[in-house]
This record gives structure tokens, C-alpha cells and sequence, in this order.
């Protein structure tokens, strides 16, 4: 009776680090478009006052993201990812490719550029 409590037991505990193990990896492409999207909150607060002098919307907002691949960076905490996004700002709407090291906090996952 006793072995059959501890096997149970030992198959939760295996079970719980699997699936704290799945939460670890790399950032989803909304987890990578949020922290895209928190990167760009600031520079569009500074461009708004610039904007509202000349009454024009100077903000940049992410309509997509898609990654395009991300491996865990080498020396430094995160994952060197690649992706697509498509911006709509001052110059319009365009599709462009970037790069940048995503780091999971506490809460989120920050972008930085390396």
C-alpha cells in the first residue's frame, strides 16, 4: 500500500516539472508582439507631443507579428528570435523583418535588441 502512495506521488511531482518545464521555452508570437508593442509605448508617447504640435498622428502601432524562428541565445539570458511584423505608422503600412534577444521577466517578456 505504502509503494502505491509514492509512486502516485512521484508521478505528480514528475507531471508538475514536465509541464513548469513546457511554461520555460521560447516566447509566443504574442508574447513576442506584446513586448514589441511595450517598446514602442514610450517612443510613441514622445512622438504623440511632438504629433499633437503639428496635428498629425505620429504613433506606430503593430497590426501582426509572426515569428519566423528563435533559439536560445548563447552566453546571455533568452532567445535570439527573428520575425515578421506589419507596422501602420506616420509613413503608412508596411511589412518588415526583425531581430532581438526576448527575455522573460517576472510578468512578461521584454525585447532588446542583442
Amino acid at each position: 500500500m505504502m509503494g502505491s502512495r509514492s509512486f502516485k506521488g512521484l508521478s505528480v511531482a514528475v507531471l508538475a516539472c514536465a509541464t513548469l518545464a513546457a511554461c520555460g521555452g521560447e516566447p509566443s508570437d504574442g508574447d513576442m508582439k506584446a513586448a514589441v508593442e511595450e517598446t514602442y509605448k514610450s517612443l510613441n508617447k514622445d512622438l504623440g507631443s511632438v504629433g499633437s504640435l503639428i496635428g498629425k498622428d505620429l504613433s506606430t502601432k503593430i497590426k501582426a507579428l509572426r515569428k519566423i524562428s528563435c533559439a536560445k541565445a548563447d552566453g546571455t539570458p533568452g532567445y535570439r528570435c527573428d520575425f515578421e511584423m506589419t507596422v501602420d505608422g506616420p509613413l503608412g503600412e508596411k511589412t518588415e523583418k526583425a531581430s532581438g534577444r526576448f527575455v522573460k521577466g517576472d510578468k512578461a517578456w521584454t525585447v532588446l535588441e542583442k
